[in-house]
Parts: structure tokens; C-alpha cells; sequence
């Protein structure tokens, strides 16, 4: 039985074609793989198997049946049979309501609409559908093979929620939910980049981030975490996950050793939300190889991989995003209306500085 690592990839919001984000993620972390000694003809697609999750073609699939334009989205999605009997009128009022707002944004229906999906009656089968799928990893292949999580914006929150109830630790039988145990199905590591768990809780209440089995003490899901965001990434401002190393998440050894915050601010394109733009960064790349891989380059090589990153910089971007940004910060931190109208905001304000 090979020994190769596992990694598991989970997207963020918008359509995904199957293949895309393994694609993506291979792409950018062999650019800093081969600038490593030894390493320089490999890829991270052979040395580890990547497994994708992909919940977009269901997502997709909504957005299909809602195709006619000429009713209200509301009343699109209720003449999807797979959703009768679930509380339909709830649903439906809020997203006319959405739509009436951020209808002439393009983005709302691709991808917006997967946010509010998934706070809505929708996540649940995606929660489903993740957990079968990393409950069969664990029991199939560990502890021959270690397992790592790596989840992007929207995928975060889809992870998290997932993990919190494979691993919950109170058995209900005859549910669609597997159940792992945190000593003896411990995964190797979980990465959450452009985090919005946090956020996502405060509509959905499925689990809190802070009190959750997701983290990297002794009774965690977990080895080790690391939470991964960009300073001009304005989807983590409505509400950022930040634990604090005082005791009340994780004892004080489990945080020191276990869980890491990595934050960033160079900018190499204008859409810092971009799952690629945050694995091109050596602060992010390096620390995935080394916990995955076990790979540790040389002082000297990591100067030339900074130094080739920072020659991509785009100069003056950091302080273009930074002005423009500013009216961005929000109160209502429980609100999916916040997140709408940020995203909203930023993407115009994406496409503005580009043009």
C-alpha cells in the first residue's frame, strides 16, 4: 500500500468544473516545490494523492433548474421537487429579497447565490455529501496514510460544519452521518484559507468555531491547523475567525504547537480572494510543504523563492486596495446581507482597479 499523504481539497463559492482546483493547487505549489533542491522535477501531484471534493455541479445544478428569468429566484427554486416539503417559504422570501438587492450583479447568481444557498436548507446535503466522502478516506486508508484538509472561502465554512458532526462524539444511528472518533481518526492537518466558518455560523448556528471538535488539541479532529488570510481579503472582515491563546479554545501547548495564523499582504493580483493568489505566496506554500511533505529548504533557497515572489509584486496595489477598502467594514456581523453587499463592493471595486 503506498505511504503517500493524502490531500484533500474542498472549493469556495462559483462553479467549479471537476479537476479545476486540483489543477489550480498543483500549478502553484510545484512553482515553489522546484525551486527546492532535489525537488526540482517532482510535483506535488506525485509525491501526495489529491483527492477534490466538489459540491459545485449540485450547486450548478440549482442554478439550472432556476433558469427561467422570467419568475423571481424564490420562485424558481420552489419548483425544484428535490427541495419540496423543506421549509420552502423562508427560502424563498429571502432570496427574492436578495435579488431585488444584488440582482443586477452578475456575481449574484454565480456566486453569491452558493453562499446563501448554503446557509439556507441547501447545506445540508452538502455537509452530507463532504462527510461520506471524508469518512470513507479515514476508514479506508488511515493510519497507514496521513490526512490533510485543505478548504478555500465558502469550502471553510462546508468543512468545518462537516467535521464538527463526524467527529461530534455522540453516535446517532440511522442518519446520514458517519461517525469518526478524534483519538483514533485524527487528521494530519486542516487548512482553512479565507476563512468564513465564523461568519457563516453566526446565520447558520451549526457550530461555533470556537467551541467546535475542529481544532488541534488533544481532543480535536486534528494534528495541526493553520488559518491562512490576506489583509486585503475583505471576506474575512464581517467576522474573522480568531482564537485567542488564553486557554479558553485550546490549552496553551496544543496552540503553541498545533495551530498557526498566517497572515499576508503582498499582492500580485488585484483579486486577493483568489484560492491561487494566497498558494502563491512562499508564506503559505512553504508551510504547506513542510507539514505535508516534510520538506525544509535551505535558508539560501528560501531567500531566492521570496525574492522571486516579491519581484511579482504589483507595486502600489497593497495601498490602491488599502483606500479602497476603507468603507468596507461592517457591523452586523450575523447578517448575510453584510457579506453580499462586500462582495458586491469588492468585486466592482476589483474590476475598477484592473480596468
Amino acid at each position: 500500500m503506498s505511504d503517500r499523504p493524502i490531500i484533500v481539497l474542498v472549493h469556495g463559492m462559483g462553479s467549479h468544473e471537476p479537476g479545476e482546483m486540483t489543477k489550480t493547487f498543483v500549478k502553484a505549489i510545484d512553482h515553489t516545490l522546484t525551486q527546492i533542491q532535489g525537488l526540482k522535477s517532482k510535483s506535488i501531484g506525485d509525491l501526495a494523492e489529491i483527492v477534490e471534493i466538489n459540491y459545485s455541479g449540485f450547486l450548478d445544478e440549482m442554478r439550472q433548474k432556476m433558469a427561467d428569468n422570467a419568475k423571481q429566484v424564490g420562485e424558481r427554486l420552489a419548483g425544484i421537487s428535490l427541495l419540496q416539503g423543506h421549509g420552502l417559504g423562508q427560502l424563498t422570501s429571502k432570496l427574492n429579497a436578495f435579488e431585488q438587492e444584488f440582482g443586477s450583479d452578475e456575481f449574484f447568481y454565480t456566486h453569491w447565490l452558493d453562499v446563501v444557498f448554503y446557509a439556507t436548507l441547501l447545506g445540508a446535503k452538502i455537509r452530507v455529501d463532504i462527510g461520506k466522502k471524508l469518512a470513507t478516506l479515514v476508514r479506508d486508508y488511515m493510519p497507514e496514510r496521513e490526512i490533510h484538509v485543505i478548504a478555500h472561502s465558502l469550502g471553510t465554512a462546508a468543512v468545518h460544519d462537516t467535521l464538527s458532526q463526524l467527529y461530534r462524539g455522540d453516535f446517532v444511528a440511522d442518519d446520514e452521518i458517519p461517525d469518526l472518533d478524534p483519538e483514533t481518526h485524527k487528521l494530519q492537518s486542516v487548512w482553512t484559507i479565507a476563512n468564513v466558518a465564523a461568519l457563516l455560523n453566526q446565520v447558520t448556528n451549526i457550530s461555533s468555531p470556537y467551541k467546535s471538535v475542529v481544532n488541534p488539541g488533544d481532543s480535536g479532529c486534528a494534528v495541526y491547523m493553520a488559518n491562512i488570510r490576506h489583509r486585503f481579503d475583505p471576506f474575512t472582515y464581517p467576522c474573522r475567525f480568531d482564537p485567542p491563546n488564553d486557554g479558553t479554545w485550546i490549552d496553551f501547548d496544543d496552540y503553541e504547537a498545533g495551530y498557526q495564523l498566517v497572515d499576508i499582504d503582498a499582492v500580485t493580483q488585484y483579486n486577493t480572494h483568489d484560492f491561487e493568489h494566497y498558494l502563491n505566496n512562499p508564506k503559505v506554500a512553504l508551510p504547506l510543504l513542510r507539514v505535508i511533505l516534510r520538506v525544509f529548504p535551505k535558508p539560501a533557497e528560501r531567500d531566492v523563492i521570496f525574492e522571486k515572489y516579491r519581484s511579482n509584486h504589483l507595486l502600489g496595489a497593497a495601498s490602491e486596495l488599502k483606500d479602497a477598502f476603507k468603507g468596507l467594514e461592517v457591523t452586523d456581523t450575523g447578517s448575510l446581507r453584510a457579506f453580499l453587499q462586500i462582495a458586491k463592493n469588492f468585486y466592482g471595486t476589483v474590476q475598477g482597479l484592473k480596468s
